[in-house]
């Protein structure tokens, strides 16, 4: 038996392609119409076009995609040369992009702005929309943050649900003409008004998906304390699968699927006596059976679950790619991808190690040992991608955790932050 056996009987899509045509087909839809109508017709396109974002953010969940539908349609109407949207952070009481469009929008993605200052924080404190049509005559402008584009003028517009602000619409740079006028002011509250409630939505979404992500580490975690030779190894299996996951190409919610059920995958020792998770030597037969149990265990305790790929995670990860592996003795591609990934880095990371009982292996070895059993205990798909990250020094803990940090904040800004 190799070590990376014996220690798993001890241990026991990118959517932004999508997103860009969806806008463009909306964007020609819309001009479609104006073109068909006539100037005359202009304000009936616009109220159709209002009445058809609204209902995609009733029916869709990918607040994302609609939002830049959203504002690439906000461009089209009023003609100018990009925009975006700024939400609240209350916690730390200040704005960042929900959604920045135009070509610094990779530069400034990431960019912070407290409330009160500059153009777009003053009218996120004060919830009054204005137009600002020379922004260097005014004195709360303080330049671009990129020189890849220069603003002119800004049209921004604070976005209310229930009474208070939870962001600011802006629109940047009127094309053909001088300044914003009252008609583009009295459209961008239009779109205000429609765009503020599904973007409070996702907000209370967000905290709740936060809540209940920190509720589980917690508890994840809190077992952890049982057995005084494995702490952290919640965290680092985590990260470990993350970079297995991104690098054999999951997308982004397919990494957050594989975070949960890595976070959760030994929570079924919960019902493991405490003599026996935290024994200074290996177990016995009958210890190794009780410990073996978890699986069960764990995937009955996380069966409610919304998540379809956290219970085989749970409930499959000691399974072994030749039919070996328990509880069920699937065999090859009957273990589902969640599963796999998690199994090498959860036994790399207890090979890793250190017990009473014995010293962990160096790095290297415990790759060497992964790799001898590609096809008998692993997938060879996983062991493949854990080695081309080992091989490149781009499997370890920092890479890991901050990959984690990325995914929090595609959907959830905030808590990432």
């Amino acid at each position: 038996m190799t070590q990376a056996e014996a220690e798993a009987t001890e241990i026991d899509r990118p959517g932004g392609q999508a997103a860009r045509e969806e806008v463009g087909a909306a964007d020609r839809q819309g001009e479609a119409r104006v073109a068909a109508g006539g100037a005359g017709a202009d304000r009936v396109a616009e109220y159709e076009t209002l009445l058809e974002i609204n209902a995609r953010l009733a029916s869709s969940l990918d607040l994302g995609t609609v939002l830049e539908i959203a504002l690439s349609t906000a461009e089209r109407i009023c003609r100018v040369e990009t925009s975006s949207i700024w939400e609240v952070d209350d916690e730390r009481g200040e704005l960042f992009f929900r959604v920045v469009r135009g070509r610094a929008a990779g530069e400034i993605r990431g960019l912070r702005l407290p409330l009160g200052q500059g153009i777009v924080g003053s009218v996120a404190q004060s919830a009054v929309a204005e137009v600002v049509n020379d922004v260097a005559a005014d004195p709360r402008w303080h330049g671009d943050p990129q020189e890849v584009f220069q603003t002119r003028a800004i049209l921004a517009v604070p976005l209310l649900a229930n009474g208070r602000v939870v962001g600011v619409v802006q629109l940047l740079n009127p094309v053909g003409r001088e300044r914003f006028t009252d008609d583009d002011l009295r459209r961008m509250r239009l779109f205000a008004g429609i765009l503020a409630h599904p973007l409070q939505n996702a907000r209370l979404y967000a905290a709740q998906r936060r809540q209940f992500l920190n509720m589980v580490t917690a508890l994840a975690e809190t077992l952890e304390k049982k057995d005084p030779y494995t702490g952290g190894h919640v965290r680092r299996v985590v990260s470990y699968s993350l970079l297995l996951g991104a690098e054999m190409g999951l997308d982004p919610g397919e990494l957050k699927d594989l975070w949960l059920a890595a976070t959760l995958h030994d929570i079924g020792k919960i019902g493991v006596p405490d003599r026996i998770l935290g024994k200074p030597a290996p177990l016995d037969r009958e210890e190794a059976e009780i410990m073996r149990r978890h699986t069960v265990d764990g995937a009955s305790i996380v069966a409610h679950l919304s998540s379809p790929h956290v219970l085989p995670g749970v409930r499959s990860h000691h399974e072994r790619i030749d039919g070996a592996g328990y509880p069920d003795g699937l065999l090859g591609e009957q273990i589902p991808l969640a599963p796999r990934v998690i199994a090498v880095a959860d036994t790399y990371d207890a090979m890793t190690t250190s017990r009473p009982y014995r010293r962990g292996l160096s790095p290297e070895r415990a790759a060497a040992e992964i790799e001898s059993v590609s096809g008998k205990q692993f997938c060879p798909r996983v062991v493949a991608a854990f080695s081309a990250l080992f091989a490149s020094g781009r499997f370890d803990l920092a890479a890991g955790e901050a990959l984690l940090r990325s995914i929090s904040e595609l959907d959830d800004p905030i808590g990432a932050a």
